[in-house]
């Protein structure tokens, strides 16, 4: 679900900015830039998810308290291991829409519309 939504979510943001994207390569952006560029705003994506999910999860594990039997519901290496598989789906839903942006051509890109 993650990678779908993240995935999708950039893919369509590197078609909206295609031509954006060409003008900037046209005047001397570097593919790696290019790619940092997507890569950066997948990362602000992901830390923002993170943040209102572990809010949201420590806000009800205090409701739920009563349900978990011989279970902690702030176990911070469950949260940790989430989080960090989280992020590491995320870095590749991003890496993904990231090389796809970085292989435009300057040209074609520009001569479309």
């Amino acid at each position: 679900m993650v990678f779908a939504g993240l995935y999708g979510v950039l893919s369509q943001l590197v078609s909206y900015r295609r031509r954006e994207i060409g003008v900037r390569m046209a005047l001397g952006a570097t593919r790696r830039s290019v790619a940092k560029l997507v890569l950066q705003r997948g990362t602000l994506l992901i830390g923002a998810g993170l943040a209102v999910g572990l809010l949201g999860a420590f806000a009800t594990g205090r409701l739920l308290k009563s349900f978990l039997y011989e279970v902690q519901p702030f176990d911070t290496w469950t949260y940790g291991t989430v989080a960090l598989a989280l992020l590491m789906v995320g870095l590749v839903a991003s890496v993904l829409p990231a090389t796809r942006a970085a292989s435009i051509e300057p040209m074609q890109a520009l001569r479309e519309d």
